[in-house]
């Protein structure tokens, strides 16, 4: 035997093996159709079968041709799993075997049902038996066409049986025909095979031949881009270039120069050719063979990419980005080394321009808060032993300028003040924008008491800045709040604790210094309120807010309904409540109150429309408290209406008051009227909290449309004993009824005060004698 029959006979002998595994594939691609057909089919004909023949066998015939189909359906699986990894030829055939065993017994249990043949059925039932096998054998020949043995397996033990049963039931021709037909699918089904056969090794032929010319065509390519890469070296020859090209040798001395390198270094190439690359490197960078180029040197590396910083004849730094390539000769030594460079000096100056604007401010041109915050890092680190001095610098009513004359004046005067304090600095210390009107200062090496010295110059110099714009004229004045700087100092200190001296510095009146101290009472408070910023936005997400109830007793008539006020009041981690005086001011000062007050409308409105749901009565007056962040703003009391209108509260009895102070209502009292004319429209009550403890209120009152005044409890608590305080509270009471208003006396606490109330003619008393705030319940 030749070498090539014997190639071509083991080309053969893989095409072969490659069928069988594409034939295996097909045939378990079409099983799991075939596996949920045959357990319809089986369903189908135990139901069908059931009432004529024996229940007990039709159901156990069921359950076993249900669970073949089950183990079939999982050996496919499992099958289909081992074929994604590389099969051979004699596990493809086991593979199949052991499908064809499964199939077998499968067809074996359909054969069963040929014991259940009786002539002395009606013909209808005779004829399920064998048009079930018919049809399972038509069935079988496209979902088995693939392996003519795992046909052969079940079609054969399926229609043996049947065929017999027929047979021995006296339909003997009956059951030559079961025969015949057995035989015709036989034959007819190993002739569709034998064409499945041919197409899957044509199919095969056809796929190796398509991978062997897409190899020949991908080595066609690769030749063809080698070709053209040559071809283009030719064409753009080394003058043309239209980078700078210098040619060296190892020694780094010049052999030849393009056109363009001559121009960007500016000498021609007979000068260039006398020195080496060395020579062209800026003064400023020492020179050192890289290990990169040493590789390169050596063979380990064909190219590699470096930046450098050169100069030209004129003197220019010039930043160079040169890819350096080794041509060898023959024996595989350096022929020459080809320098390839790009000019990036315009790419490196816009970086540093980036850096320079990411740590500075592009107003001011002042470092920024993150240099600053570098730098502070940097000092408290290295030098913790030596006194530094910072503080924050901010200016005073800023705000006036900007809404004034607008943010281009604004700028403009940050500018200036920015020079102004740089020129009172040393070179050491670092002035630095934070953002708005804010600086920040760090003064390095510097004693407490020089650094105050020069603040108080620095403040002098900003008194006597006349700054003017678009015809009008400023003065400006700054507040600063400086720390000391000592061993146990750290950054977020350092700041935490400048920006409260600034704040108490504004505090204080504005236009002065303010010294951070650990005993500061007046820092101390800010701190604590600060800590209370966070409680409270705690409490809110929490829910750890909770109603207190005081009721507000009628003095001259019989009360048919109750009145009472809500009064908030905080759930501590301990489970103890907190008293609003704790957190109020420090919600006030944070803008956090109009969230409180929006809290407490939502929790009455949503506890008092469930009470009425409940089938409750909750006919009363329930008093609000509200702050002067709520009473300015237009959609808070949208969102009070929308929640009153949707909870229906008018149909209910239920009327909500809102309490407000008279300093909130006079401090903008247009927008306050606004405010409870659009909820009077929807029903509620106004009540004006803690009357008489400013000089104007009588001139506003008439202004304003309340229901009720609420006389300020300074006044009501010793009513009875101080003659002075019993006229005002008496006065107050006057002009509240002259002006039609119900008014109500706090702070009774005492059974004197009580009836000095009723003597008086007050409408409403409310205090401890009447009775003390208790948790709201319904």
């Amino acid at each position: 035997m030749n070498t090539a029959t014997r190639m071509y006979k083991e080309v053969r002998a893989l095409d072969v093996d490659n069928v069988n595994i594409m034939r295996l594939n097909i045939l378990l691609q079409q099983g799991v159709t075939a596996i949920i057909a045959n357990t319809l089919i089986s369903l189908i004909t135990a139901i069908a079968l059931y009432s004529a023949m024996p229940g007990n066998f039709i159901v156990g015939w069921a359950v076993m041709s249900v669970l073949i189909s089950v183990m079939r359906l999982m050996l496919v699986v499992r099958l289909k799993r081992k074929l994604q990894q590389t099969v051979s030829s004699s596990s493809a055939q086991s593979y199949e075997n052991l499908y064809a065993s499964f199939l077998m017994v499968s067809g074996l249990i359909w054969g069963s049902l040929g014991w259940l043949f009786d002539s002395g059925n009606t013909l209808n039932q005779q004829m399920i038996i064998p048009l079930v096998i018919g049809g399972m054998s038509a069935g079988a020949v496209f979902s088995h066409l693939s392996s003519m043995r795992s046909f052969s397996a079940f079609v054969i033990p399926m229609i043996l049986p049947v065929s017999a049963a027929i047979f021995m039931a006296g339909f003997q021709l009956e059951s030559l025909t079961t025969l015949v037909y057995l035989f015709a699918v036989l034959l007819l089904t190993k002739t569709l095979h034998q064409r499945l056969l041919e197409s899957l090794t044509l199919r095969h032929e056809n796929a190796s031949l398509v991978a062997h010319l897409t190899d020949i065509n991908k080595s066609q390519s690769i030749l063809l881009q080698e070709l053209r890469e040559k071809e283009a070296f030719l064409v753009h020859t080394f003058e043309q270039a239209g980078v700078p090209m210098i040619i060296m040798d190892e020694d780094f001395f010049i052999l030849d120069v393009n056109n363009v390198a001559c121009e960007l270094f500016g000498y021609d190439k007979k000068i260039l050719a006398q020195i080496t690359m060395t020579d062209l490197l800026h003064p400023d960078d020492s020179f050192t063979v890289s290990a990169q180029y040493e590789r390169l040197l050596a063979g380990d590396i064909n190219q590699y990419t470096t930046t450098s910083r050169c100069f030209n004849k004129a003197g220019k730094t010039i930043w160079l980005q040169a890819t350096l390539s080794s041509v060898r000769n023959e024996t595989g030594g350096i022929e020459y080394i080809v320098v390839q460079a790009q000019d990036r000096t315009q790419q490196h100056q816009l970086h540093e321009d980036l850096k320079h604007q990411s740590s500075h401010d592009t107003l001011t041109g002042l470092p920024n808060r993150s240099s600053l915050e570098t730098y502070l890092q940097k000092v408290v680190n290295d030098r913790p032993a030596q006194e530094h001095i910072f503080c924050f610098i901010d200016l005073d009513q800023f705000k006036v300028i900007n809404d004034t004359c607008g943010h281009i004046a604004g700028d403009t005067l940050l500018k200036q003040v920015s020079t102004l304090i740089q020129k009172s600095l040393y070179e050491e210390d670092l002035l630095a924008r934070f953002g708005g009107d804010e600086f920040a200062l760090l003064m390095v090496d510097c004693s407490l008491q020089q650094a105050q010295q020069k603040l108080h110059e620095i403040l002098q110099e900003i008194r006597q800045l006349k700054f003017s714009y678009d015809g009008y004229n400023f003065t400006m004045t700054a507040s600063i709040g400086l720390v000391e700087i000592n061993t146990t100092s750290s950054l977020v200190e350092l700041l935490k604790q400048a920006d409260s001296a600034c704040y108490a510095a504004k505090e204080a009146g504005r236009d002065r210094l303010h010294l951070f101290s650990d005993d500061d009472s007046q820092l101390a408070q800010r701190s604590d309120e600060m800590r209370w910023v966070s409680r409270i936005q705690s409490a809110l997400n929490q829910q750890k807010l909770v109603l207190y109830s005081q009721l507000i007793q009628s003095v001259t008539t019989t009360q048919h309904h109750t009145h009472r006020e809500l009064l908030i009041r905080m759930v501590a981690d301990d489970g103890s409540v907190i008293s609003p005086g704790k957190f109020l001011p420090a919600a006030e000062r944070y803008n956090l109150a109009a969230a409180i007050d929006m809290w407490t409308i939502e929790h009455v409105v949503t506890r008092l429309s469930q009470a009425a749901a409940r089938g409750q009565d909750i006919t009363g007056i329930y008093a609000i408290n509200l702050s002067g962040q709520s009473l300015g703003d237009a959609r808070f009391y949208e969102k009070i209406i929308a929640l009153i209108m949707s909870a229906e509260l008018a149909q209910t009895g239920a009327v909500l008051c809102f309490e407000v102070t008279e300093t909130a209502a006079i401090t903008n009292i247009q927008t306050a009227v606004h405010f409870i004319d659009r909820l009077r429209q929807v029903g509620c009550l106004f009540a004006l909290d803690d009357f008489g403890s400013g000089l104007s209120s009588f001139a506003y009152l008439k202004q304003l449309p309340v229901d009720y005044l609420k006389i300020d409890g300074m006044f009501v608590r010793d009513a009875a004993t101080n003659h002075v305080n019993m006229e005002i509270v008496n006065s107050i009471n006057g002009i509240g009824k002259a002006l039609g208003l119900q008014t109500v006396a706090e702070f009774v606490e005492d059974n004197a005060t009580l009836k000095i109330m009723q003597q008086l003619g007050v409408d409403y008393v409310q205090g401890y004698e009447i009775g003390k705030p208790q948790l709201w319940q319904l």
